[in-house]
Protein backbone atom coordinates (compact mmCIF):
# COMPACT_ATOMS: atom_id res chain seq x y z
CA UNK A 1 0.00 0.00 0.00
CA UNK A 2 1.57 3.37 -1.02
CA UNK A 3 2.27 5.89 1.70
CA UNK A 4 0.42 9.19 1.31
CA UNK A 5 0.83 12.34 3.30
CA UNK A 6 -2.41 14.03 4.24
CA UNK A 7 -2.57 17.79 4.04
CA UNK A 8 -3.29 19.26 7.48
CA UNK A 9 -6.82 20.67 7.83
CA UNK A 10 -5.54 24.18 8.45
CA UNK A 11 -3.58 24.10 5.20
CA UNK A 12 -6.57 22.68 3.28
CA UNK A 13 -8.71 25.58 4.60
CA UNK A 14 -6.08 28.10 3.51
CA UNK A 15 -6.00 26.63 0.01
CA UNK A 16 -9.78 26.72 -0.20
CA UNK A 17 -9.81 30.33 1.01
CA UNK A 18 -7.24 31.30 -1.61
CA UNK A 19 -9.26 29.52 -4.29
CA UNK A 20 -12.39 31.44 -3.28
CA UNK A 21 -10.51 34.73 -3.37
CA UNK A 22 -9.21 33.94 -6.86
CA UNK A 23 -12.72 33.07 -8.10
CA UNK A 24 -14.15 36.20 -6.52
CA UNK A 25 -11.46 38.37 -8.09
CA UNK A 26 -12.18 36.86 -11.53
CA UNK A 27 -15.92 37.44 -11.08
CA UNK A 28 -15.42 41.05 -10.03
CA UNK A 29 -13.25 41.70 -13.09
CA UNK A 30 -16.29 41.01 -15.26
CA UNK A 31 -17.87 44.26 -14.00
CA UNK A 32 -17.26 47.47 -15.90
CA UNK A 33 -15.55 49.28 -14.22
CA UNK A 34 -14.60 46.45 -11.87
CA UNK A 35 -12.95 48.55 -9.17
CA UNK A 36 -15.96 50.84 -8.99
CA UNK A 37 -18.83 48.38 -8.62
CA UNK A 38 -17.48 45.16 -7.19
CA UNK A 39 -17.84 44.00 -3.62
CA UNK A 40 -14.85 44.23 -1.33
CA UNK A 41 -13.54 43.12 2.01
CA UNK A 42 -13.77 45.81 4.68
CA UNK A 43 -11.93 47.11 6.52
CA UNK A 44 -9.18 46.65 3.98
CA UNK A 45 -6.52 46.15 6.67
CA UNK A 46 -8.48 43.45 8.56
CA UNK A 47 -8.03 39.73 7.89
CA UNK A 48 -10.52 38.47 5.32
CA UNK A 49 -13.20 36.14 6.61
CA UNK A 50 -16.08 34.40 4.88
CA UNK A 51 -18.54 33.77 7.72
CA UNK A 52 -20.56 36.94 7.22
CA UNK A 53 -21.43 38.80 4.03
CA UNK A 54 -22.99 42.27 4.13
CA UNK A 55 -25.45 43.19 1.38
CA UNK A 56 -26.39 46.78 0.53
CA UNK A 57 -28.98 47.80 -2.05
CA UNK A 58 -27.10 49.69 -4.77
CA UNK A 59 -24.12 52.05 -5.07
CA UNK A 60 -25.15 55.70 -4.98
CA UNK A 61 -23.98 58.61 -7.10
CA UNK A 62 -22.90 60.51 -4.01
CA UNK A 63 -19.40 61.76 -4.72
CA UNK A 64 -16.88 61.52 -1.88
CA UNK A 65 -15.13 64.67 -0.66
CA UNK A 66 -11.95 65.35 -2.66
CA UNK A 67 -13.07 63.30 -5.67
CA UNK A 68 -11.36 64.34 -8.91
CA UNK A 69 -13.16 63.99 -12.29
CA UNK A 70 -12.05 60.72 -13.87
CA UNK A 71 -11.16 59.02 -10.58
CA UNK A 72 -13.02 55.88 -9.59
CA UNK A 73 -15.70 56.54 -6.96
CA UNK A 74 -15.19 53.93 -4.25
CA UNK A 75 -18.35 52.03 -3.44
CA UNK A 76 -17.84 52.09 0.34
CA UNK A 77 -15.78 55.18 1.10
CA UNK A 78 -14.04 56.43 4.21
CA UNK A 79 -16.71 58.63 5.74
CA UNK A 80 -17.19 58.55 9.51
CA UNK A 81 -20.37 56.48 9.06
CA UNK A 82 -18.60 53.99 6.77
CA UNK A 83 -15.75 53.72 9.26
CA UNK A 84 -18.20 53.08 12.10
CA UNK A 85 -19.67 50.09 10.22
CA UNK A 86 -16.16 48.82 9.54
CA UNK A 87 -15.25 49.20 13.21
CA UNK A 88 -18.26 47.06 14.12
CA UNK A 89 -17.12 44.41 11.62
CA UNK A 90 -13.70 44.21 13.27
CA UNK A 91 -15.09 44.32 16.80
CA UNK A 92 -17.43 41.42 16.09
CA UNK A 93 -15.43 39.13 13.86
CA UNK A 94 -12.93 40.57 11.39
CA UNK A 95 -13.07 41.89 7.85
CA UNK A 96 -16.21 40.96 5.95
CA UNK A 97 -17.24 41.04 2.31
CA UNK A 98 -19.60 43.91 1.48
CA UNK A 99 -21.51 44.00 -1.80
CA UNK A 100 -24.66 45.37 -3.40
CA UNK A 101 -27.76 43.65 -4.77
CA UNK A 102 -27.65 45.95 -7.83
CA UNK A 103 -24.22 46.84 -9.24
CA UNK A 104 -25.29 49.93 -11.21
CA UNK A 105 -24.45 53.28 -9.62
CA UNK A 106 -27.42 55.67 -9.47
CA UNK A 107 -29.04 58.30 -7.32
CA UNK A 108 -30.20 56.96 -3.94
CA UNK A 109 -33.52 55.19 -4.53
CA UNK A 110 -35.10 51.77 -4.43
CA UNK A 111 -34.03 49.65 -7.42
CA UNK A 112 -36.64 48.30 -9.81
CA UNK A 113 -37.55 44.63 -10.19
CA UNK A 114 -35.73 44.63 -13.57
CA UNK A 115 -32.54 46.05 -12.02
CA UNK A 116 -32.58 43.41 -9.28
CA UNK A 117 -33.30 40.65 -11.83
CA UNK A 118 -30.40 41.81 -14.00
CA UNK A 119 -27.88 41.64 -11.13
CA UNK A 120 -29.30 38.74 -9.10
CA UNK A 121 -27.17 36.08 -10.88
CA UNK A 122 -24.03 38.07 -10.01
CA UNK A 123 -25.01 38.34 -6.33
CA UNK A 124 -25.86 34.63 -6.19
CA UNK A 125 -22.46 33.81 -7.74
CA UNK A 126 -20.75 35.93 -5.03
CA UNK A 127 -22.66 33.96 -2.39
CA UNK A 128 -21.80 30.65 -4.06
CA UNK A 129 -18.10 31.51 -4.09
CA UNK A 130 -17.90 32.87 -0.54
CA UNK A 131 -20.26 30.34 1.06
CA UNK A 132 -21.07 32.62 4.02
CA UNK A 133 -22.85 31.34 7.12
CA UNK A 134 -24.85 34.57 7.33
CA UNK A 135 -26.02 37.41 5.10
CA UNK A 136 -26.59 40.75 6.82
CA UNK A 137 -28.68 43.21 4.81
CA UNK A 138 -27.87 46.89 5.38
CA UNK A 139 -31.15 48.59 6.22
CA UNK A 140 -34.63 47.43 7.17
CA UNK A 141 -36.18 49.07 4.08
CA UNK A 142 -33.66 47.33 1.80
CA UNK A 143 -34.35 44.06 3.60
CA UNK A 144 -38.14 44.35 3.16
CA UNK A 145 -38.43 46.10 -0.22
CA UNK A 146 -35.59 44.52 -2.23
CA UNK A 147 -34.11 41.52 -0.44
CA UNK A 148 -37.24 39.72 0.80
CA UNK A 149 -39.24 40.51 -2.38
CA UNK A 150 -36.63 39.55 -4.97
CA UNK A 151 -33.62 37.78 -3.44
CA UNK A 152 -34.53 35.75 -0.33
CA UNK A 153 -36.14 32.82 -2.18
CA UNK A 154 -32.85 32.20 -4.02
CA UNK A 155 -30.69 32.00 -0.88
CA UNK A 156 -29.75 28.50 0.35
CA UNK A 157 -31.69 27.59 3.50
CA UNK A 158 -28.50 26.90 5.48
CA UNK A 159 -27.49 30.58 5.31
CA UNK A 160 -28.86 32.74 8.11
CA UNK A 161 -30.29 36.07 6.90
CA UNK A 162 -30.90 39.17 9.01
CA UNK A 163 -30.69 42.95 8.74
CA UNK A 164 -29.03 45.79 10.60
CA UNK A 165 -29.71 49.51 10.50
CA UNK A 166 -28.19 51.12 7.44
CA UNK A 167 -25.02 52.92 8.49
CA UNK A 168 -26.12 56.15 6.80
CA UNK A 169 -29.20 56.44 9.03
CA UNK A 170 -29.01 58.73 12.00
CA UNK A 171 -29.44 55.85 14.45
CA UNK A 172 -27.75 56.32 17.83
CA UNK A 173 -24.51 54.34 18.05
CA UNK A 174 -25.78 52.27 20.98
CA UNK A 175 -28.95 51.23 19.13
CA UNK A 176 -26.95 50.44 15.97
CA UNK A 177 -24.46 48.32 17.89
CA UNK A 178 -27.19 46.46 19.78
CA UNK A 179 -28.86 45.48 16.49
CA UNK A 180 -25.47 44.63 14.95
CA UNK A 181 -24.64 42.27 17.82
CA UNK A 182 -28.07 40.55 17.58
CA UNK A 183 -27.58 39.91 13.87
Amino acid sequence: MPHTTATPKRQQGAIKMEDRLTKLEALNKTLNPACDLSGLFLPVEAPKQFNVMFVAEMPSMNVPKGWVQGDVIPNFSETARDRFLQDMMVKYGGGSYVTDIVKTRDYPRQPTRDEVSRWLPFLLKEIEILQPQALIVLGKRTYDASFVRFVAQHIPKNIKVDWIFHYSNQVPRKKFEERFVRS
